[in-house]
């Protein structure tokens, strides 16, 4: 184990330890980071190259002196330090959290004028907005024009329009709990392409040490489409590209590539909610 290892244990430790002394009812993501949602939003988070705009407090852990705050911040999520990009992605437009942030994911070693090296720090965040360019409106236009040709052509049945541009049709109603976007669940699914039908996954997903395997984690259609299955459910998704990989390309199991702006077909079977 390295020093920056055990410094992440470390910090995690005491972490989980100040969570559970004051009874702080927060959910432990896989990097360590914990996060109490208090006020839950709608709509999906952002993601990677998503602009956010956000409001923050941000304090040593266990200490009450605020170090920074700022009601209303606009930034690229990736020019926030590690433990404010993890949270803020857990976290749908609207919501407030109190996220508890490891020092790796924070400034690690560094000494600034207010925090130490090897600081665990508090952050109490509210994600404002998040900022959706009109060239992504545009594409999920398209994107859902050409779902529902495929759709018609196909003479698919039961479909169900989601307002977020998913469609989906529920092959198999099971009988068991609604999982929420912060369960961990484990699923079977398999993905294609829908314009050519390439395979390019088919498996299972559960939660594992480097994945939590919640609902959150998974792309933006699994969000509306896992939270809308009852346990023993198997569902197909027509997925729209701006609910899946966007404009970037993406290598599947394989060595299928998923090229940009491709609209998606899932089989999933939501086989179980995981304590």
């Amino acid at each position: 184990m390295n020093e920056a290892e055990e410094q992440w244990k470390a910090d995690t430790t005491v972490i989980g330890a100040y969570i559970r002394a004051n009874e702080i009812p927060a959910l432990k993501d896989a990097s360590g980071i914990y996060f109490n949602i208090t006020e839950l939003g709608s709509g999906f988070p952002p993601k990677s190259t998503s602009q956010v705009r956000f409001g923050y407090k941000v304090y040593i852990m266990g200490s009450t002196v605020v170090l920074d705050e700022n009601d209303e911040a606009l930034s690229d999520i990736m020019d926030l330090i590690p433990g404010m990009r993890i949270g803020l992605s857990l976290m749908p437009p609207g919501s407030v959290a109190e996220l508890y942030v490891p020092s790796g994911y924070a400034y690690g070693t560094a000494t600034l004028p207010t925090i130490p090296a090897n600081s665990n720090l508090k952050f109490e965040v509210e994600l404002i907005s998040v900022t959706i360019p009109t060239s992504q409106l545009n594409q999920l236009g398209a994107d859902t024009v050409a779902l529902d040709q495929y759709l018609t052509t196909n003479s698919v049945e039961n479909v169900i329009k989601d307002t977020t541009g998913l469609r989906y049709v529920i092959t198999e109603e099971g009988d068991g709990a609604i999982p929420t976007l912060y369960n961990k669940v484990k699923i079977n699914y398999t993905g294609k392409i829908l314009s050519n039908g390439n395979t390019f996954f088919t498996g299972s997903n559960s939660p594992t040490p480097n994945f939590d395997s919640r609902v959150i984690n998974y792309i933006h259609a699994f969000q509306a489409g896992l939270t809308k299955l009852k346990v023993g459910s198997k569902a197909t998704l027509y997925v729209p590209s701006v609910l899946a990989f966007g404009d970037q390309p993406v290598t599947g199991n394989g060595g299928i590539t998923i090229p940009a702006n491709s609209n998606l077909l899932y089989e999933v079977e939501l086989v179980e909610i995981i304590e």
